[in-house]
């Protein structure tokens, strides 16, 4: 798979490379490194044949950030600290603020390490997700998300509603937290 998390020094590379891949406007580099900094494990990114290909940005929320989120005044321009979570501390749910990869290959991967680490590190929370495009509202849906908010009146905020299995099984059949365990 070989995401890895986006060290500060990578911040450029990762922002120039969500800045490609995601349409429209994004937060800037230092918001993101700012963030970033906070829970030291929202952005990974992954480099084949050296070129940056693929990212996956997933943000540990607590209660007070899915508050802001369901307002519609959580990004990461105006993120607090009190919004995030560190590594040492429980997430509430999680925002999956974005995933792409340059070619279909790099696209499923990025799916894979999203999935991978609901998983492994978030399975108990729900995963929150907006969609800009008519690809990703198809991907909410195979996800088994529904729209759960409009925080800004106009574009939908999906949540999970427990993890995929059939699609996880497809995909994770090893992964790096081990073999992919069926459905009981």
């Amino acid at each position: 798979m070989d995401f890895e998390p986006v060290t500060l020094d990578r911040i450029g590379e990762f922002h120039a490379l969500a800045d490609a891949l995601i349409e429209g406007e994004i937060a800037s580099a230092e918001d993101i490194a700012r963030v970033q900094g906070w829970t030291q494990r929202s952005l990974h990114m992954r480099v084949w044949n050296g070129t940056p290909d693929g990212f996956v940005a997933s943000i540990p929320l607590s209660e007070k950030g899915v508050s802001a989120l369901l307002a519609g005044e959580f990004g990461f321009a105006n993120a607090r600290r009190d919004w995030v979570c560190g590594l040492d501390e429980k997430a509430a749910a999680l925002l999956s603020w974005g995933l792409a990869g340059r070619t279909p290959h790099a696209q499923a991967a990025a799916l894979r390490a999203l999935l991978v680490g609901w998983r492994g590190f978030y399975s108990d929370v729900r995963v929150y997700a907006r969609a800009r495009t008519t690809e990703g509202q198809a991907l909410m849906r195979r996800l088994g998300f529904e729209e759960c908010a409009r925080p800004d009146g106009v574009n939908p905020l999906y949540g999970s509603t427990g993890f995929p299995d059939k699609l996880g099984a497809m995909l994770l059949r090893h992964s790096i937290l081990g073999d992919w365990e069926a459905p009981r």
